[in-house]
């Protein structure tokens, strides 16, 4: 029988005990049941060398983008499979592996027919993107998200709605070497032999304000963009001293002349969401 782990991420805004535990219900039901949880962050992440011990051979992650992205780093190397489960305020990778079925459907389908699939990501310096990376002052709207998923709604208000639209509107521009636009943010999504490129515009309070809406909602790729096409490679361009990012969502920083690169991220993930049509 396959062992089963279970990362669950407990300082998250959307974690309920209650769902865990349906969780855990719906993984004995399919007879993969779940012989670990990891309550991060009070536990350590999984290495592959205690995977490795321990004999595990599906690794299942209940969280955001974010926290997932920090558990398949630790993981990389180990060579089981990983199931992504929706358990954060986007869930763009699960969404990509899944559509939107619930974890209900996506246990019970990745137990009667599995299929694992290799994913490409976005790499940057030391980091590794699986949904895409965003780079430039745009990524001030993640304060505005994180305390929006809080309820900080003073703060919201009067401190980080009204940064991020002075940053949107005021700080360095950032571009990608050979193309002479320059865009409040650029995106970098993983394809299959490409990365897509998109520069988010923001050159209006109306503009910000939609991109506003869209990180509030749960997408931020339906904000105002335009098309960059698609590279293997792109350099970004800035005046600024440091660029910021968001790495699935998560903070970092670059400088003018990092490069974005398509990779392939070293993990079999199971897939439930219906093949692409031939």
């Amino acid at each position: 029988m396959t062992k089963t782990w279970l990362i669950v991420n407990e300082a998250s805004g959307s974690y309920d005990a209650a769902v865990i535990a349906d969780i855990v219900t719906w993984f004995a039901e399919s007879d993969h049941p779940v012989d670990c949880i990891v309550r991060c962050p009070d536990e350590d992440l999984p290495t592959p060398d205690k995977l490795d011990r321990e004999g595990v051979e599906t690794l299942a992650i209940y969280a955001g983008d974010g926290t997932t992205n920090s558990a398949l780093k630790q993981a990389a190397g180990w060579d089981g499979d990983v199931l992504i489960l929706p358990g954060g305020t986007m869930n763009l990778l699960a969404r990509a592996l899944h559509g939107d079925q619930p974890c209900r459907s996506i246990i019970a389908e990745a137990a009667r027919n599995r299929r694992t699939t290799k994913l490409n990501t976005v790499e940057i310096g030391e980091s590794i993107a699986y949904v895409g990376v965003i780079a430039g002052p745009t990524t001030s709207w993640a304060r505005v998200r994180e305390n929006a998923r809080h309820t900080e709604l003073a703060d919201l208000v009067f401190n980080a709605i009204p940064a991020a639209i002075s940053e949107s509107l005021g700080g360095p521009q950032v571009g990608i070497q050979g193309d002479e636009r320059r865009f409040p943010a650029i995106f970098a999504a993983p394809r299959d032999s490409s990365m897509a490129l998109c520069g988010f515009t923001a050159s209006s309070v109306g503009e910000v304000l939609s991109h506003a809406s869209a990180w509030l909602g749960g997408d931020f790729r339906e904000g105002p963009r335009e098309d960059l096409g698609s590279a293997r490679s792109a350099t970004l361009v800035s005046e600024a001293e440091t660029i910021g990012l968001l790495i699935d969502g998560e903070p970092a920083e670059a400088k003018p002349g990092d490069t974005l690169a398509l990779g392939q991220a070293p993990h079999n993930f199971i897939e439930t969401r219906a093949p692409a049509a031939p």
